[in-house]
């Protein structure tokens, strides 16, 4: 993987599902992806018995990158358990792993949910600010993905999905 595209981080349950889609609809294959089901990533462990899992590889992948795109379906309100699992182990780059902590200051992060409700969930992407004002990263926005049965919508919000990838495409290919 290189840094000429943005990566993707995806968090869902369901390797083609809504989610997946929702990338595809937004890059159209100008992005690569992480699928987080490719990977066994420990819940985080105070004692730090886990470090033999995925954690780090994608971590490695991802200092490669100047811009990290999260995507995950809207479950309850919040974001997936298996990204919610990620998020969790970040606490292992500022203790265990501090200098690896440090190379994601200055990335960019934008964030794609997918779900069923006609708005975005109240409260969602707060989890994506406060990660990235800690860790130094430059969060630019996010973009919710109908996916209902509403033909209607699902076609206006497609429409702007797609004007959201070719925003993080040509802030991507902006900044060097």
């Amino acid at each position: 993987m290189e840094n000429a595209v943005p990566i993707v981080i995806l968090g869902s349950s369901r390797r083609n599902g809504n989610t997946h889609d929702a990338v595809l609809t937004a890059f159209g294959g100008k992005a690569d992806m992480i699928d987080l089901q490719d990977y066994t990533i420990s819940p985080y462990d105070y004692d730090n018995t886990n470090r033999d899992d995925d954690f780090l590889k994608i971590i490695d992948l991802i200092t490669l990158r100047k811009t990290l795109v999260f995507a995950t379906p809207v479950y309850w309100y919040a974001m997936s358990a298996r990204l919610k699992i990620f998020f969790d182990r970040l606490t292992d780059l500022i203790t265990i792993e501090k200098p690896k902590g440090r190379t994601l200051a200055g990335k960019s992060v934008w964030l794609i949910a997918a779900g069923t409700d006609q708005n975005f969930p109240g409260g969602f992407e707060t989890p994506f600010t406060r990660t990235c004002k800690y860790f130094d990263l430059d969060y630019k926005g996010a973009n919710y993905h109908y996916t209902g049965d509403d033909q209607t919508l699902r076609q206006s919000s497609a429409v702007r999905l797609r004007e959201f990838g070719r925003k993080i495409l040509h802030d991507h290919q902006r900044f060097p």
